[in-house]
């Protein structure tokens, strides 16, 4: 699918997602493929692909012979967001990001193993925090290979979109993201950030971004305030059968 046709198909997606949102339907069957097709003013093999979209994601589910089913308690799923950004402002905060600190390292052992780096080679390490009204919501440490760059005026990065900056940065194309998700006590380095004591529970996960030739890009670890921050995953299970 080209990136215009993506395009098109997420505006039509994001269409159909609002009639969700806005529309009750009995026993949550959604009307005929071909009704749906004609509301929207797209053809019947656009609205499939955008089905099949929303099937993947989970939001619907579809059976041959009986038809599509909208699922309402997907809808404003909080862990949908792809930004933590995002995520605090589904949550009702104003949120932020302040970056604490921003300096090139050679890369230790756990950064040449999740970014498949040689030895001596550096990377740009940031360390930031995510606000939620003003008070720490996620710490992140992110590391991006030197290699990688194209451009270096990274006093002026921005970290609202992480795509973006990769994009702007070293030119990759994001294609996934690899998350690992651990749960640990509060370390030391935290307690003054987080407010709360040493060995405190919360979640951490390692994150690996991959571009679309399937290299490691950036390596982020988040730290996540569970006064503001909490994982909620969805299994759909149509995916399994």
């Amino acid at each position: 699918m080209s990136r215009t046709n993506y395009s098109a198909y997420m505006a039509i997606k994001n269409k159909i997602l609002e009639i969700f949102r806005t529309e009750t339907f009995d026993r949550n069957k959604l009307p005929s493929e071909a009704a749906l097709a004609n509301r929207l003013g797209i053809s019947l093999v656009t609205l499939r692909e955008s089905l099949m979209m929303l099937a993947l994601e989970g939001y619907i589910t579809k059976r041959h012979g009986s038809g599509n089913y909208v699922h309402p308690s997907t809808l404003d799923y909080e862990n949908r967001s792809y930004y933590y950004t995002e995520y605090l402002k589904k949550k009702g905060y104003q949120a932020t990001i302040k970056l604490l600190s921003q300096e090139w390292q050679v890369a230790n052992e756990q950064e040449r193993e999740m970014l498949k780096l040689e030895d001596g080679d550096k990377v740009l390490v940031n360390r930031l925090v995510y606000l939620a009204d003003g008070n720490p919501a996620v710490y992140t440490i992110g590391r991006m290979p030197e290699k990688l760059f194209v451009r270096w005026d990274v006093e002026v990065m921005s970290f609202a979109h992480i795509h973006e900056m990769i994009r702007d940065y070293m030119g990759r194309d994001v294609a996934h993201a690899l998350n690992e998700y651990i749960p640990i006590g509060l370390p030391d380095q935290l307690v003054d950030v987080f407010q709360s004591p040493k060995g405190t529970p919360i979640d951490s996960s390692d994150q690996v971004f991959y571009d679309i030739t399937d290299l490691p890009v950036v390596h982020n670890t988040h730290y996540f305030n569970p006064k503001y921050y909490h994982l909620r995953t969805l299994q759909n299970w149509d995916l399994g059968r």
